[in-house]
């Protein structure tokens, strides 16, 4: 709750009435300058750097954020350059309010407003923003020492923005202090307006070298330094989901991506905006399998319990939504109807965990509503997956080619494809679904294929929203309507084909719950489209690099036994990531997993919690296998 004081001045200062403190001062941005960005030297820094990263303890009105981006832009840097900034908020302001705030700042304001139209909704957890000039923006919404223990980064300068400590004392408790150290590389630096004896103590008690330089304005003094004694904890993951890369993949690397569906196109996408360079080779075209459905409903799964893995993919959703709108502004044709869907209650059991959903808040207030027994998810609507593909893949170099293999030679992967090709990259990713199998470094992954077919029904009077009730309807992005999807098992190996038998299935589901629009249905006006989802047994993809499983096999055999001694930390094939396994959820949870991925890869703050990260990683697996396994 903020109080804005005179409603008629030119340049409101908001106050928070929680902590009885102001958002800013009068000259805010100079102090930012000052306080920030010369006590952190960044305007020399920013020269130098081919990608530097910011954390900010308080993101408030994002002044901060701002201020430093603009620098950014104006400083002469090297070609390619990346900022990133990892910022957390516990009390987040709305839309109105930012905008309010920035008024203050005329000269931001173009930056301003990219911030307001990509601003998330005030939902807890990790919310990943990309912007102009190489900049990007990860920003924690929830209470700071949870964002922070949770975050994964590698941090060269620090904003403590927080309110003054005697207001807001958890902001700056040891603790915080503790994790911020973790996350800083050996000599970050830091600068705040806060002279304080127990910020002071806590911070060299972190490994840091406070000392007092002149403050800004009226204040006489604040604190400036640097990390002497780096953390000797960096990572919170368990040893064998710990393969992040020592060192973030430089930016000349060359890097292929082996399928162009949802996630080729989604990794493809997320690469380029971390300044990297992939080419995408596809045995045929862009979204040819699962990707090439005329129609693909973006609508949220929403788990009923609060794991890492509910967290995903509720903010996969989010982070959707958030990229279709970005790219539609851009597509040269319409890209995502937001006709809204409505998830139906089918089961008694369905009515229990629509309740469940609302009690938990499990999406953002205004995402999602009751409408009777069902749920309605206002910002959800349908896709035309092609164009989706087409829009995430851009300019990225596209090879038509079918790589049957892949072997390491000095320390570089050799791809070959069918007509006996081979080339060399630093970086390989599979992202070519159930195929993935035909690779014997990932053969041994628990994936299955699943046939579905769905009916297109041009001539049909095209709906106004989508409904979903297991089958599902919706609106048609080139008109009518599409109905569907069939769920069957289909083994390896085998190509899809479209039924009338499934035709039949689909029109018959439509008319037990919709008696009069399937009454209008009929299987010779019916256009079937089949193609083959890729699955896995917790219904979760697989994102991430691909283990060492000689390694895993001897280093964690210990599991077996129920050891908890020490263990080394995992080894992936270097440079060699996966990302399959979405299901039939893909067009809503591959651009998040592949953000996942390509920051990972470029050394940038992570977009999700370190848990969802474990979640997806390849070789989960392995290990819960290994816990299983009685010993011989």
């Amino acid at each position: 709750m903020l109080d804005w004081g005179a409603p008629d001045t030119d340049r409101p200062a908001p106050r928070s009435v929680v902590f009885d403190d102001i958002y800013f001062s009068e000259d805010g941005l100079a102090e930012t300058a000052h306080v920030f960005l010369a006590a952190n030297t960044l305007p020399q820094r920013f020269e130098a750097a081919r990608s530097f990263a910011i954390g900010e303890l308080g993101f408030g009105t994002g002044l901060n954020f701002l201020a430093a981006w603009d620098l950014w832009r104006r400083t002469k840097k090297l070609d390619g350059a990346r900022l990133h900034f990892l910022s957390v908020e516990a009390f987040p302001l709305d839309r109105e309010d930012l905008c309010k705030a920035h008024r203050a700042w005329p000269e931001l304001a173009d930056l301003s407003q990219q911030l307001i139209t990509a601003y998330p909704p005030p939902h807890r957890g990790f919310h990943h923003l990309t912007f102009d000039d190489g900049v990007t923006l990860t920003l924690y919404l929830g209470d700071a020492l949870g964002g922070l223990a949770h975050a994964e980064a590698n941090i060269d300068a620090w904003f403590f923005d927080g309110f003054a400590p005697d207001r807001n004392p958890a902001m700056w408790s040891p603790e915080i202090f503790t994790e911020v150290a973790r996350l800083s590389m050996p000599g970050a630096s830091f600068g705040t307006f806060t002279v304080a004896g127990a910020v002071r103590r806590a911070l060299t008690a972190a490994g840091f070298t406070p000392e007092k330089r002149p403050g800004f304005g009226r204040k006489r003094e604040m604190l400036a330094g640097r990390l002497k004694q780096p953390s000797d904890n960096k990572t919170i993951r368990p040893a064998w989901f710990n393969t992040r890369p020592v060192s973030p993949l430089n930016t000349t690397a060359r890097i292929a991506i082996i399928g162009a569906g949802i996630a080729g196109a989604s990794l493809a996408y997320a690469l380029n905006t971390h300044g990297l360079s992939p080419i995408v080779y596809e045995a045929e075209a862009p979204a040819s399998g699962a990707s090439g459905n005329l129609a693909g409903l973006i609508m949220p799964r929403l788990d009923v319990d609060t794991t890492p893995t509910a967290h995903y993919f509720a903010h996969a959703y989010l982070h959707t939504i958030r990229l279709l709108n970005k790219l539609q502004h851009d597509a040269p044709t319409p890209l995502f109807n937001a006709c809204g869907v409505r998830l139906c209650a089918a089961y008694d059991h369905d009515k229990a965990r629509h309740e469940k959903r609302l009690a938990m808040a499990a999406l953002p207030e205004g995402w999602i509503e009751q409408a009777g027994e069902d749920l309605h998810f206002p910002q959800a609507g349908v896709v035309d997956p092609p164009a989706f593909v087409r829009a995430l893949l851009g300019v990225t170099p596209l090879r038509r080619a079918k790589i049957i293999r892949l072997n390491n030679q000095d320390g570089q992967w050799r791809t070959e494809d069918a007509d006996g090709n081979h080339e060399l990259f630093d970086v390989v990713i599979i992202a070519n679904g159930l195929d993935a199998l035909s690779f014997t470094q990932v053969s041994a992954l628990p994936l299955a294929g699943a046939l579905g077919q769905i009916e297109w029904f041009p001539e049909a009077q095209t709906p106004k929203a989508a409904v979903a009730f297991g089958p599902y309807t919706a609106p048609a992005p080139q008109g009518g309507l599409v109905i569907g999807a069939t769920y069957a098992p289909i083994a390896i190996g085998r190509s899809p084909a479209f039924s009338h038998e499934a035709t039949q299935t689909n029109i018959d589901a439509m008319r037990a719950k919709f008696p009069e629009l399937g009454a209008a249905l009929s299987p010779e006006s019916a256009q079937p489209r089949a193609s083959i989802r890729c699955t896995t047994p917790d219904r979760s993809p697989i994102a991430g690099p691909v283990p060492d499983w000689a390694f895993y096999a001897d280093a964690y055999d210990g599991l077996r036994h129920g050891l908890t001694q020490p263990y080394k930390d995992g080894q992936s094939q270097d440079g060699l990531y996966i990302l399959t396994g979405l299901g039939s959820r893909g067009l809503v949870s591959a651009p998040l997993a592949a953000a996942m991925m390509a920051a990972e890869i470029a050394g940038a703050p992570a977009p999700v919690e370190a848990g969802v990260a474990e979640a997806l990683h390849p070789a989960r697996f392995f290990i819960r296998d290994l816990k299983k396994a009685k010993p011989q």
